[in-house]
């Protein structure tokens, strides 16, 4: 199978959260895979250049779009551990998509999006500069001066830190979708810088060292731009 994976100007540094998900289900499911890494801006590359977003599956005759259908794909084709195994698991999952986007994604954006601009590839920076002004009404350097994105990110981790001090993983002994689900966005941070953004709780520092280690260190030997 191969798996087109956004990239920075050096190709090896590969930060979207939505395609790190997609590698997580790929590796929880035993599937062999290539990663071919492609920019922002050049969309003839994608297999899908009218969809233009990635990731994108292609798994023989099939084109799988986004991370959300990638993994019900999975699910549905590949044997093996299951992502979630109840009802319960599934809407834990809804759960912590749901929190991510409300108290995650809109406090770690702005500490990134300027990043991940200066770290582009120099054909990739007018495009991911101007669709993400669009889509956010004012600059990047306006919006990582955002108030309070640190005391924000902070306060949303203790509710985290909540079930991982009492559990491995958020599927209990070992990981299942919400793992993977709130660690992409991390990888997403981990991608574009090694500085330390904020304080997160011991639980949620652990945790994240534990699913560093899943797949022989795959996560961990991700190349981070810094």
């Amino acid at each position: 199978m191969k798996l087109y994976d956004l990239a920075l100007a050096d190709t090896d540094v590969r930060p979207s959260p939505w395609c790190w998900l997609a590698k997580f289900a790929l590796l929880h499911k035993g599937v062999d895979f290539d990663a071919e890494p492609v920019h922002f801006a050049d969309k003839t590359k994608y297999p899908d250049p009218e969809h233009g977003r990635v990731p994108i599956l292609v798994a023989g005759e099939e084109t799988i779009t986004d991370s959300a259908r990638i993994v019900a794909w999975l699910e549905k084709n590949i044997a093996g551990e299951p992502f979630t195994t109840t009802d319960a698991e599934r809407a834990a999952c809804d759960f912590y998509q749901a929190w991510l986007g409300a108290r995650i994604y809109p406090f770690l954006a702005p500490m990134l999006f300027l990043k991940v601009w200066s770290h582009a590839h120099e054909d990739d920076k007018e495009y991911f500069r101007t669709n993400r002004e669009e889509r956010i009404g004012k600059t990047l350097e306006e919006f990582a001066a955002t108030p309070g994105l640190v005391e924000n990110i902070e306060a949303s981790l203790q509710t985290l830190a909540g079930p991982l001090a009492r559990r491995k993983f958020l599927g209990g002994e070992t990981p299942n979708l919400a793992d993977y689900q709130v660690m992409s966005p991390f990888m997403w941070q981990r991608s574009v810088t090694s500085k330390q953004l904020y304080e997160a709780p011991q639980a949620v520092e652990a945790w994240k060292e534990r699913m560093l280690d899943l797949f022989d260190g795959y996560a961990r030997k991700a190349k981070s731009a810094e």
